[in-house]
C-alpha cells in the first residue's frame, strides 16, 4: 500500500472527484490530495500535478529511479502501490476505476529517455473497467509527440484489453502469459506495443525486452534484433484529467 504524507482536506468534501476539482478550489500546490469520485466509496489520496499545462492532473503512475519493483500480483495492482508523495507507484485498477467510470478523462504519458529526450502523448479517451470486467482498457483519440503505442496497429492494440499481472493471464497470447514473462503489469495485447510498467533499467540494455517500453520512440526500429541494445526510459508518469477541462 501507498505510504501518504502532507494529505490536503481531510475531510470527505462532495464534488472533489479528482485532482481538477482541487485545482477549481484554489489549490495550486503540487502534492498529495484526497478524491472523492464515488460518494459510496471510501475517499482516498491521489497526487496532483497542478503546474503541467494548466494543472489539474491526477497521476495514475510514476516511473523514475526504480526504487520500487512493478512485477507484482493481481491483488496489488488492484489496490496499488509504491510511494504516492514523491516516489514510484502505481494508483491501484480499482482506484482508476472509479475515477474513470462517470467521467470522460483525458490520459497523458509523459516520457524521458537517458539522453533527455522528453516526448508526450496524449488520449482524449481513456476509461478501465471494473474488477468484474478485468479491468478492460477503452483508449483513443491520440495526439503528441511520441507516437500512439496504445493503439500501434491491428495486431498490437492495447485498445479493449483486460489488465493481466504474472499470476493472472486475461492476454490475447496463445502460448504463455504476457505478464509473466514481461514481469509487470499491464493491458497486454499478444503481447505489446506499450509496457510502461516493465523493469527500469538505467540506461539501455539487452535480452528479453521487459523494460519500460514505448513502441513508438525515435530509433526503436534498431531494437529488433535481442543482440541489440535496447531503448529504456529515465522517466515516466500517467496522469489523467476531465476532457474538456480548462483551468
Amino acid at each position: 500500500m501507498c505510504r501518504l504524507t502532507a494529505l490536503k482536506h481531510p475531510s470527505v468534501e462532495q464534488g472533489l472527484y479528482d485532482c481538477s476539482n482541487h485545482l477549481l478550489r484554489g489549490e495550486t500546490k503540487s502534492g498529495v490530495y484526497l478524491v472523492t469520485p464515488d460518494l459510496r466509496s471510501k475517499s482516498f489520496p491521489v497526487f496532483c500535478d497542478m503546474e503541467l499545462d494548466g494543472g489539474g492532473w491526477t497521476l495514475l503512475q510514476r516511473r523514475q529511479d526504480g526504487s520500487v519493483s512493478f512485477n507484482r500480483t493481481w491483488a496489488e495492482y488492484r489496490s496499488g502501490f509504491g510511494e504516492l508523495d514523491g516516489g514510484e507507484f502505481w494508483l491501484g485498477n480499482n482506484m482508476i476505476h472509479l475515477l474513470t467510470r462517470d467521467r470522460d478523462m483525458v490520459l497523458r504519458v509523459e516520457l524521458e529517455d537517458f539522453n533527455g529526450v522528453m516526448e508526450y502523448a496524449e488520449y482524449e479517451q481513456f476509461r478501465v473497467a471494473s474488477e468484474r470486467m478485468r479491468y478492460r482498457l477503452t483508449v483513443g483519440g491520440y495526439s503528441g509527440t511520441a507516437g500512439d503505442a496504445l493503439r500501434f496497429s491491428r495486431s498490437y492494440d492495447h485498445n479493449n484489453r483486460a489488465f493481466t499481472t504474472p499470476d493472472r493471464d486475461h492476454d490475447r497470447y496463445p502460448s504463455g502469459n504476457c505478464g509473466a514473462y514481461y514481469s509487470s503489469g499491464w493491458w497486454f495485447d499478444a503481447c505489446m506495443a506499450a509496457n510502461l510498467n516493465g523493469r527500469y533499467y538505467v540506461g539501455s540494455y539487452r535480452g528479453v525486452r521487459d523494460g519500460i517500453f514505448w513502441g513508438t520512440w525515435h530509433n526503436i526500429s534498431n531494437e529488433y534484433y535481442p543482440t541489440n541494445d535496447r531503448q529504456s526510459f529515465k522517466a515516466v508518469t500517467m496522469m489523467i484529467r476531465p476532457k474538456g477541462f480548462t483551468p
